[in-house]
């Protein structure tokens, strides 16, 4: 029979102990489990922020992008034949990019004009995107421009105003000076006819507009920065990019929709890994009332101890009997903990009564998303913490309380 397993038991469930013991050892149970459950909830949180963000990203970037690693612009045909071969590609988009300066009555603006193929409003399904105002799609001419939000508030855009057309400015690629602004910059003039909300570094960033316009006002005739695309399954993309890299050679560059957000993934990822760290520090100083709930436990047991000892038992099976009620505190503790907080976090979820609170956000209630890998990080670090807080304690109070 495994004794000290059955006697930690005992312990652990008795009230028998002076009441000041049994109190610190319930205090104990508690602070693992708030912590526990903070833990939980902070990564859901997190989790559902990320999620948030990022879906506003996806909203506008593709699963694939191929740019040039030689220029800013490539003849796309060699790439869009090779596209047609590969069956996984949903469909694909020619993109061009200019920085260009906007004008638009008094008020002028630097934004960049995104040129894109009639295949890009199933890309992105613009539909979801469209504030106001129709699509550039519907048009028979090239003049015409869908406008971030963004923009259009900086520019105080009026919408479909064939009167207040829009104005737009590249510099020349022919122009030797900047000095002659007649000579310097290429000119044309779009009609907005709609406006798109993204997120507001994009919508504050582009106007989307035909491709052939941005071709002829940059002179760029048959050339693109950019093929974008869009995949059958998104759960390919990684496998499609490296058969696609591996086709086209080292003169293009794939980029998944993780890449082309490299950054802004470091910084959730940075900001997830650094309140994690913080809220496992407190989680280690709350394991000092495990401590001393434990040595507490076993001076108030050296009676039982001293007994122990006469009926044989070894200081290796005092220290595992000590050790093994500490832990059942730290199971319990965890599971309530893990109970409290995916519990909150369902409701949450389901329910969203906690609110933002005033301002003018995306979203009216805290997002949350639970993941089981969060659910194993967060146990298997308790766990880790506990292991640690009750070792040293039992070893070390079992040797000395054992010679006496």
């Amino acid at each position: 029979m495994n004794y000290p397993f059955f006697i930690a038991k005992r312990y652990f469930s008795t009230n028998k102990s002076s009441s000041f013991v049994h109190i610190i050892s319930w205090v104990s149970l508690f602070g693992v489990a708030i912590g526990t459950a903070a833990l939980i909830l902070v990564l859901s949180v997190f989790n559902g922020f990320e999620d948030l963000v990022l879906s506003m990203y996806n909203s506008f970037d593709p699963h694939l992008k191929i740019t040039s690693t030689e220029s800013k612009t490539f003849n796309p045909n060699k790439a869009k034949s090779l596209l047609l071969t590969v069956d996984e590609i949903q469909t694909s988009a020619l993109v061009l990019e200019e920085k260009v300066l906007l004008k638009y009555q008094k008020k002028e603006y630097i934004a960049t004009a995104k040129g894109v193929s009639e295949e890009y409003f199933q890309l992105t399904d613009f539909n979801s995107l469209l504030i106001d105002g129709e699509y550039i799609n519907g048009f028979e001419s090239n003049n015409v421009a869908v406008v971030g939000r963004g923009v259009a508030y900086y520019l105080s855009l009026a919408i479909g105003s064939v009167f207040d057309q829009l104005q737009v400015f590249v510099p020349s690629r022919n122009s030797k000076t900047l000095l002659n602004p007649e000579s310097a910059f290429e000119q044309s003039a779009v009609l907005p006819v709609g406006v798109f909300g993204v997120q507001s570094e994009v919508d504050a960033t582009y106007i989307i507009t035909p491709l052939l316009f941005v071709q002829q006002l940059a002179k760029r005739n048959n050339e693109v920065s950019a093929i974008e695309m869009m995949l059958k399954d998104e759960g390919q993309m990684i496998a499609i990019q490296e058969k696609l890299q591996s086709a086209l050679g080292n003169k293009y560059m794939i980029k998944n929709r993780l890449q082309q957000q490299d950054f802004l993934y470091k910084i959730l990822n940075t900001e997830r890994l650094a309140v994690f760290l913080i809220l496992t520090f407190i989680m280690i100083i709350a394991t000092f009332n495990i401590i001393g709930a434990l040595s507490m436990l076993m001076l108030d047991k050296k009676k039982d101890i001293s007994t122990l000892r006469s009926l044989g038992c070894t200081v290796q099976d005092i220290q595992s009997l000590f050790f093994k009620k500490s832990m059942l505190t730290i199971v319990l503790g965890t599971a309530l903990g893990l109970s409290f907080g995916l519990g909150i976090a369902f409701l949450q979820q389901t329910f969203g009564f906690i609110s933002m609170g005033g301002g003018n956000f995306v979203i009216n209630t805290y997002p949350i998303a639970i993941e089981f890998k969060d659910v194993i990080l967060v146990s298997f670090t308790v766990f880790i913490i506990g292991i640690l807080a009750s070792w040293y304690p039992a070893k070390l109070l079992s040797r000395k309380l054992f010679k006496k």
